[in-house]
């Protein structure tokens, strides 16, 4: 039930800034790019606010944040500050970079940039570091933390959190509401940044940044109190009330009574289902859907033959007997670590492969613009191709996975069916990482060579941002070291890289939908 409920909030962390900005899209018509450059902005802003906290803590002028610390006070006034001046240079700059180019020029569009800043970090924030530390104290619940040799300190606050997170179900949804009072916030003081361009007048940047300053001060207060999760909800919530009032008295009423068409949802849904069967059917006339089961197939059978049968092959090759002792005899980790291979490092091309000319090759036959034309919407036309070529590759893991645990079975002995096929689950979420990327340099490119190039470009972008040391296990390579130990028995749990990983292909699609919108096709 603990596992449900967290995995529930964290779903709804990630999802709920896109409905809310799904629904404010219908609302007023407003662009996807004024979205992602929110987002963008908040992105940066920790480039240079994670180091300046990181600096002034080694300065000495942050201290501790723990109740008895002598400057918890001053250090939770500098951190509010260090995150309220952060934040809003970055806002500052994304509006001004946006106005100059005669965007953001709107009221509702200002509420849009909002949303972006506002939902990306409830989407980190709430939804990857909540997933990573349930998944982390689950795996402490029944460990006796005397013997993890950590200081006096750190075993305070590990037990801390330990009956925060896990007295009961119920308190998932406190990092829930959080999150949707700290999205308001971003939305409040992102549009008193805006007014300071629209006015001509920096007082309201210095009070958008006082704001946020006073209320993120406040919270890393009552945190180092213990404050109970409720009571501190309910105090964030009566600070925002001030804010809230401000945004509702200047809203611009002719822009928000501006009428405009809107497609029924029913008709919307429906063209995307007509779209997303126009792609299956695609596939299966060209045949594409038996050559890559068959592939999957091929290397899910192969896998466990070839860890079972490399030392006997060796001994067949002539000169090669004395190299055939020295490996080891082979075990249900070598079939694994063999699948895991093969499945990765085909699954990777094929992702190209097929991705590469999913938009592009129809902007460049001209096919795109004849299709959009019936109509069908924007986001009807991209996501078909992404949710045909995840439903493809599911098929092709369920079809791997099965080849590769009969014979396993049959060479090496029984492992755990489910958590082997839990395991190729978490693969799949891997490749569809990478079929994101490749759909989004699909969409930029204007041909399909211009678009494997870029689809490419951001997959190795992806492969690099695993080997950095902070953020590595948290990217998608962290999904295929936590699926290579499924069915083991000694799996640990990285539900942080899994909750990255679906907020990086919401991302993705949504910069891919940005700048499809934007093309004349």
């Amino acid at each position: 039930m603990l596992i449900l409920a967290y995995t529930i909030a964290v779903l709804v962390m990630i999802l709920l800034p896109v409905v809310v900005a799904v629904w404010w899209r219908r609302r007023v018509v407003v662009p996807w790019y004024l979205f992602c450059a929110g987002a963008a902005a908040f992105v940066v802003s920790q480039a240079y606010h994670i180091p300046l906290n990181n600096w002034l803590t080694d300065l000495g002028v942050i201290g501790p944040v723990a109740a008895d610390a002598p400057k918890l006070l001053q250090t939770a006034v500098i951190l509010g500050l260090s995150a309220g001046l952060s934040e809003g240079v970055a806002r500052a700059a994304a509006i001004g970079l946006l106005r100059r180019f005669n965007k953001a020029q709107r009221w509702t569009e200002g509420i849009m940039v909002g949303l972006g800043h506002g939902g990306i970090e409830a989407m980190l924030i709430g939804g990857v570091l909540v997933a990573a530390s349930v998944s982390s104290l689950l795996s402490l619940q029944n460990t006796d933390l005397t013997s993890l040799n950590l200081s006096p300190e750190q075993l305070t606050a590990v037990e801390q959190q330990l009956s925060f997170f896990l007295a009961s179900p119920w308190a998932a949804v406190i990092p829930v509401i959080e999150r949707m009072v700290a999205m308001s916030l971003h939305v409040v003081v992102t549009m008193m940044v805006w007014q300071a361009f629209v006015r001509r007048n920096p007082l309201y940047f210095v009070v958008g940044v006082g704001y946020h300053a006073l209320v993120d001060t406040t919270a890393v207060y009552l945190s180092a109190l213990a404050v109970p999760g409720w009571q501190m909800e309910l105090i964030f919530a009566a600070a925002l009330i001030p804010g809230a009032i401000w945004l509702w008295w200047s809203r611009d009423k002719a822009e928000l009574a501006a009428p405009h068409r809107i497609t029924a949802v029913r008709e919307e849904w429906r063209a995307f289902l007509t779209a997303t069967r126009k792609e299956l059917l695609q596939q299966w006339r060209t045949r594409r859907v038996l050559v890559i089961w068959a592939v999957f197939l091929l290397f899910g059978l192969m896998s466990p033959l070839l860890a079972k049968f490399t030392p006997q092959m060796l001994t067949m090759v002539e000169g090669a007997e004395q190299f055939a002792n020295l490996i080891p005899q082979p075990t249900i980790n070598d079939a694994m670590t063999q699948y895991i291979k093969n499945i990765t490092q085909f699954g990777f091309i094929i992702a190209i492969l097929v991705g590469m000319g999913a938009v592009a090759g129809e902007k460049e036959r001209g096919t795109a613009a004849l299709i959009l034309s019936k109509p069908m919407p924007r986001w009807a036309f991209l996501l078909s191709k992404f949710v045909a070529q995840a439903m493809l590759y599911a098929v092709a893991f369920l079809l791997a996975a099965l080849a590769t645990y009969y014979y396993t079975l049959v060479l090496f002995g029984p492992m755990d069916f489910v958590a082997f096929l839990l395991g190729s689950g978490l693969l799949w979420v891997w490749l569809l990482c990478y079929t994101a990327v490749t759909l989004l340099g699909s969409a930029i490119g204007d041909s399909v060579g211009a678009g494997a190039g870029l689809g490419l470009l951001g997959a190795v972008l992806l492969l690099l941002l695993g080997a950095l040391p902070v953020i590595g296990p948290l990217a998608p390579s962290g999904l295929v070291a936590w699926a290579s130990q499924m069915g083991l028995g000694a799996a640990t749990p990285n539900a942080g890289a899994l909750a990255a990983s679906v907020i990086l292909i919401v991302m993705l699609l949504i910069t891919s939908l940005a700048v499809f919108e934007e093309q004349e096709v």
